[in-house]
């Protein structure tokens, strides 16, 4: 049994499940898709999410299997177009140095296209030696001149484990098409909630309120997360105060949310009380390829038009591990019209920013708007 500050708190855990009725596999014809040297089991497999932009997945090496290689799961039932391998947009450090042969030939470097596959093996704690994958969240396949395009890795995707008799996934020699689906739990986290701080929240978290000299706040959770912000309000009050708060609000969020949405105004009407003038504004934020990425609500000094945002919040999604950190700040530094002496910008979440960067604004864009605006970045850090 679980504390009850660790109700409703889990972690998404993905698995690889084998499909056991492909439909037209792009695979060598005959006893090739049939040998079970070459065929991937459940039980062959591990994956980790990880917040490196995405996930790492481990394959059993086993006797008859000198090289895997990911592809798309199924065919084009016309036969008419390729089925195509699985590439990274850019190089990485797992799988960007392997080598791939096609038509019996390398495929040279200044390609500049960056399979996902492998023929080095490597020690894994469970299975022992395995082949090692990062797979991307954003996968690509096809050429502009053919059929192309992207994939979104998440929950529910599909593809195919391409295992290949001899090395570099050398189509001259025998191999067979495994396809899986990757599919997630819920898990609860165990231990207390003080122990499920991500360590990439802590260290990016501790880095943004760095930057205004100050140190993160850790909340455990609903029971103590009005109190932390009422602490950092308390901390920088002034005659005239604008404060925007930047909140996550994806799926793991909820139990927080709904603290927010009872007591959060409650708290600001006490501890606002003493200041001449106030506006508060917020930055609601998701990820990419989510509902959305950012949500805009403008400074009002109406505390009761406040709580109707919070009342229409729906914390949902949040299918990898970061969120749209640094997007969300800068939309709270460059999208409001900051005025007061005091200038606070509350970064509220249980996730990291992506560690690769993802769209267009850099932690160094963050950094410089904040600074250039005079405004005071602080961070509370929830538990997973």
């Amino acid at each position: 049994m679980f504390p009850p500050i660790l109700k409703g708190m889990t972690r998404r855990v993905f698995h690889l499940f084998l499909l056991l009725c492909p439909v037209l596999l792009a695979a060598q014809a005959g006893p090739a898709q049939n040998d079970p040297a070459l065929a991937v089991e459940q039980g062959d497999l591990r994956i980790e999410q990880r917040v490196d932009g995405g996930f790492h997945l481990y394959i059993r090496k086993k006797p008859g299997v000198a090289s895997v290689l990911i592809t798309e799961s199924t065919r084009d039932p016309g036969l008419r177009s390729p089925n195509y391998a699985y590439r990274d947009p850019q190089w990485n450090p797992v799988n960007g140095d392997e080598i791939r042969l096609l038509d019996g030939e390398p495929l040279p470097r200044s390609s500049r296209l960056w399979s996902l596959i492998d023929s080095t093996p490597e020690p894994h704690p469970e299975l022992g030696e395995s082949f090692h994958i990062y797979i991307p969240y954003i996968l690509h396949y096809g050429y502009e001149d053919s059929r192309h395009g992207e994939v979104y890795v998440v929950d529910g995707t599909y593809f195919n484990i391409r295992a290949f008799a001899l090395p570099y996934a050398d189509y001259r020699g025998r191999f067979r098409d495994n396809p899986f689906v990757l599919e997630a739990t819920q898990q609860p986290l165990p231990g207390p909630a003080e122990g499920n701080y991500m360590k990439e929240t802590v260290d990016s978290f501790t880095r943004i309120a760095s930057w205004s000299g100050g140190i993160p706040v850790r909340s455990v959770g609903p029971a103590d997360l009005v109190d932390r912000i009422r602490e950092t309000l308390e901390g920088v009050r002034a005659p005239a105060m604008d404060i925007v708060i930047c909140l996550d609000t994806t799926g793991s969020m909820k139990d927080d949310i709904e603290e927010l949405r009872r007591n959060l105004v409650p708290m600001l009407q006490e501890t606002l009380e003493g200041s001449a003038e106030y506006r508060v504004g917020m930055v609601l934020y998701k990820d990419y390829y989510e509902e959305y990425l950012t949500r805009s609500v403008p400074f009002t000094g109406d505390l009761a038009q406040l709580q109707r945002t919070l009342d229409g919040i729906s914390p949902r999604g949040g299918r990898d591990i970061p969120e749209a950190v640094h997007e969300a700040l800068y939309e709270g530094a460059l999208g409001f019209s900051w005025e007061a002496e005091s200038r606070l910008l509350i970064l509220i979440g249980d996730a990291p920013p992506h560690l690769r960067q993802r769209g267009k604004i850099s932690e160094e864009m963050v950094r410089a708007a904040a600074a250039e605006r005079n405004i005071r970045l602080q961070a509370i850090i929830l538990p997973q």
